[in-house]
């Protein structure tokens, strides 16, 4: 039989399953269009001229050509299921891939009797290229209907069962990965040259139900479904590319899945939770600007969103859509508070935000496993394993981050706050004089002037040098923020457990560590309690012989506090 006449039509029951092991038969590009199979036609697609895309592929997608459709639109009467259709269809028009052998179809949920069952039969689908294979499995599939009933869970014996009741993705660098029992069609799949496999489902916006399934298969065994995902949750917006008489309806209906390192679900943020991300948004904001900071962003733990088939198993994952991240716990910072002051680093962030990081390994883990902070001097010398991140981090010109543990009280949420030090900066206290315990008093009083948060333990920090395992922990009150691993000896002897009390004419406070650990954090503390703003202060400390001794430096600080542990010192302003 020839399968692909220039105007042959092809019935299902005609189908030769033993036609996927042989070579392939591509339909001639010039006679696809006028190619009628199952009684839909199959749409040439619109290359792009210019740009990626041209280099990328596109779907033949199926249409319905039937005298239905020509009397709904005369009519102006459109049924719900056609609504949906219709939708899909531009959405598979708009996909592209990045081989040729791939199949996209769409499961559709719809109730019949006292039942809801799952179809692609009728259902919009697309090729990127017509080959005996894909066709093969395309009436395969038409010829399946999944019961997807609350009560009928013995019924999930497929992908796109399993991924409708759940609401999770579902996905596997190849099809062998699979037992028999969890995906019947994969003896035909495998026949039919099909590996990559992606299941996506589909949720109506206004109302937060799946309404369906996109399921994808491809020859390639890939190993990453990012850009898949990402083509799919990007053409799921609501385009004006449609027929009019749809047009208003679908209007008022938007299509979603999930995405990427999404870390929030298809639902939309609660209120609580919005106010929550905002609130951290402004901390950050916060501290960048305060200490010149040219990026602060937030991670957390990225929830098992999807569900992979490697090794026979199928398990939860995370929702990077990577084999990297399979067994792991990862950190994300998509869809998570971050703050960027310099543009020259947002190809970093944008990097940061496709990019999860293993909880174990990481310097940004070590600080949520410590429910405390970490440093680390130079990011660009740890290895790909302990930070992926480390090429696109030394492009952007940037080395040396701040990590703290942040607690939400009221949602019992656990993020990571991650600073990153200001660009081409060779010796932080040269550059800008900015240490360690002014950030971290920073951070104290940016969290307690909110409410619902707590910071984690900042009294120690864990030093990360380039090997992660090998770290020294010592006080952050007294670590500059941009030291060497030779000073941190000297620093452990020192002693940032000394008391002052100063007075203003008649007024006086008493601080304590950090702000007595130098002279800066000292005197940003006095001229913030006293409101000196603006304001030239001078400090002045008597010593043994009575005599009143002027404060300038951390080495007259130093010397005051040689033979005491409290210091009484009086301010003068100009």
């Amino acid at each position: 039989m020839d399968m692909f006449g220039q105007t042959q039509s092809v019935d299902s029951t005609d189908s030769d399953r033993s036609s996927c092991t042989t070579s392939r038969s591509v339909l001639s590009q010039d006679h696809i269009r006028k190619t009628l199979w199952n009684k839909i036609f199959l749409e040439k697609p619109t290359i792009p001229s210019s740009g990626e895309s041209r280099y990328l592929t596109k779907l033949w997608v199926s249409r319905n050509e039937g005298p239905q459709e020509e009397l709904y639109r005369a009519v102006n009467l459109v049924p719900h299921h056609r609504i949906i259709e219709e939708k899909i269809r531009i959405v598979l028009k708009l996909l592209s891939f990045r081989e040729q052998h791939v199949l996209v179809q769409f499961w559709l949920a719809h109730v019949a009797g006292k039942h809801q069952l799952l179809t692609t039969s009728d259902q919009p689908f697309g090729v990127g290229v017509a080959t005996e294979e894909l066709c093969s499995y395309r009436r395969d599939s038409e010829q399946i209907v999944y019961l997807v009933d609350k009560d009928h869970a013995e019924e999930d014996i497929s992908p796109p069962a399993r991924v409708f009741r759940r609401g999770l993705p579902e996905w596997t660098s190849d099809l062998n990965n699979y037992k028999p029992k969890d995906f019947p069609q994969q003896d035909t799949a495998i026949r039919c040259n099909l590996h990559g496999y992606l299941s996506l489902p589909v949720f109506d916006s206004t109302t937060s139900l799946c309404i369906g399934v996109i399921e994808l298969l491809m020859s390639s065994k890939i190993t990453d479904f990012a850009f898949e995902v990402q083509q799919v949750h990007k053409a799921l917006k609501p385009h004006l590319i449609i027929p009019h008489v749809i047009l208003v309806i679908l209007q008022t209906q938007s299509l979603t899945s999930p995405q990427v390192s999404d870390f929030t679900t298809p639902n939309a943020p609660n209120e609580q939770r919005l106010i929550e991300l905002d609130i951290v948004h402004g901390i950050l904001k916060s501290v960048c600007d305060s200490h010149n900071l040219p990026l602060a962003q937030t991670w957390a733990v990225s929830p098992s969103t999807s569900f992979v088939s490697h090794d026979n198993i199928i398990d939860k994952t995370c929702s990077s859509f990577s084999t990297k991240c399979i067994g792991k716990v990862c950190m994300s910072t998509a869809s998570l508070p971050f703050y960027v002051r310099d543009l020259r680093v947002w190809p970093f962030r944008e990097a940061c935000k496709t990019q999860h990081l293993d909880k174990s390994r990481s310097f940004v883990g070590k600080a949520l496993l410590a429910r405390g902070t970490s440093y680390c001097k130079d990011v660009t010398a740890l290895s790909v394993e302990d930070y992926p991140l480390v090429h696109n981090a030394c492009m952007s010109g940037l080395t040396s981050c701040f990590t703290v543990f942040l607690h939400s009280v009221v949602d019992d949420d656990e993020y990571v706050l991650e600073f990153f030090q200001q660009l081409d900066s060779k010796d932080g206290r040269h550059v800008s004089d900015l240490v360690l315990s002014d950030l971290v008093q920073t951070l104290k009083q940016r969290v307690e002037d909110v409410s619902g948060f707590k910071l984690g333990d900042t009294s120690a920090t864990e030093f990360i040098g380039s090997n992660i395992q090998n770290s020294v922990t010592t006080r952050a009150n007294s670590l500059v923020f941009e030291t060497d691993s030779s000073d941190i000896e000297s620093l452990l002897a020192i002693d940032t457990n000394y008391e002052v009390e100063a007075t203003l004419e008649r007024s006086f406070i008493n601080l304590s560590p950090p702000f007595t650990s130098n002279f800066s954090s000292l005197t940003k503390e006095v001229v913030r309690r006293f409101n000196l703003e603006g304001k030239r202060l001078r400090m002045k400390y008597r010593d043994e012989a009575n005599d009143w001794i002027l404060i300038t430096c951390d080495r007259d600080l130093e010397l005051a506090f040689e033979e005491r542990k409290s210091l009484s010192v009086r301010c003068e302003v100009d």
